[in-house]
């Protein structure tokens, strides 16, 4: 698992967040497109937090400080 930890470590909360709402944007032009209703951010960061609660910890997040 360390080459998973080294990796995700060096993406901040910025850089993460970013990629979430770049995402969203570009998967609300396809729904549009296909005759669908645009997801919300609410309901995009309410299903982010869901599938969040599913993943395991990196090891580092249990390191001390």
């Amino acid at each position: 698992m360390a080459q998973r930890d080294d990796l995700f470590r060096k993406f901040g909360p910025l850089q993460t967040e970013g990629i979430l709402w770049l995402n969203l944007e570009a998967i609300n032009v396809l729904r549009v497109k296909a005759g669908l209703v645009a997801f919300t951010p609410e309901q995009a960061m309410k299903r982010l937090e869901q599938i969040l609660e599913t993943l395991e910890p990196y090891d580092w997040m249990n390191e001390p400080d």
